[in-house]
């Protein structure tokens, strides 16, 4: 089990799966209580972005709808479509994120890696990863406010690790997302 897994798993009641779905169509743009998918064959599950993401639509163009904060459950359909290269994962009718945001990518560490938080200031109290460990990345490589000129890929939100230490794979994403750590759980609304 990978450390995003083991720090964001919480268990959710069937009560609250109905006011949870509804809350999540409008943080993510989807609409009213009841939107439907695109097709009737598509399988739905949540997942949690662990960056902020902004909408797309079909055509790569972001949409004027509220971002996605990290930590956010998001319906996810198994719809996917790649503009310029890129995969982007369904969320609603003609609404997707970047598929990196969402369900991110399983990568072997090179080299032993501290975690650390959103400035750049290493987490003592959640140890290290060890080389030739297995982590999940989201979003992309980026600098932090205090982390010099480093970068740092996301493992979870707000935690981080240097760029440096993971073997990036040149491979497609699954064609599956949904065998990619799925959550059956949410942040409050």
């Amino acid at each position: 089990m990978n450390l995003s897994r083991k720090i964001f798993s919480q268990k959710i009641k069937p009560r609250q799966l109905a006011k949870l779905a509804c809350g999540l169509g409008l943080l993510a743009g989807i609409g009213a209580c009841g939107a439907k998918a695109a097709s009737a064959d598509d399988e739905t599950y949540y997942k949690t972005a662990m960056v902020n993401s902004y909408v797309y639509d079909q055509t790569g163009n972001r949409l004027k709808v509220k971002k996605i904060t990290a930590g956010k459950a998001v319906l996810c359909h198994s719809n996917l479509i790649y503009v310029n290269d890129k995969p982007y994962i369904m969320i609603g009718n003609n609404k997707y994120v970047a598929y990196m945001n969402v369900v991110g990518l399983d990568v072997q560490l090179k080299h032993n890696s501290y975690i650390y938080n959103s400035k750049g200031i290493r987490r003592k109290y959640l140890g290290s990863l060890v080389k030739n460990g297995s982590v999940t990345l989201y979003g992309g490589a980026r600098r932090l406010k205090y982390g010099g000129k480093s970068k740092y890929w996301s493992i979870g939100v707000g935690l981080y690790i240097k760029a440096a230490n993971i073997k990036i794979p040149k491979t497609t994403v699954a064609a599956d997302p949904t065998t990619q750590n799925q959550t059956t759980s949410s942040q409050p609304l």
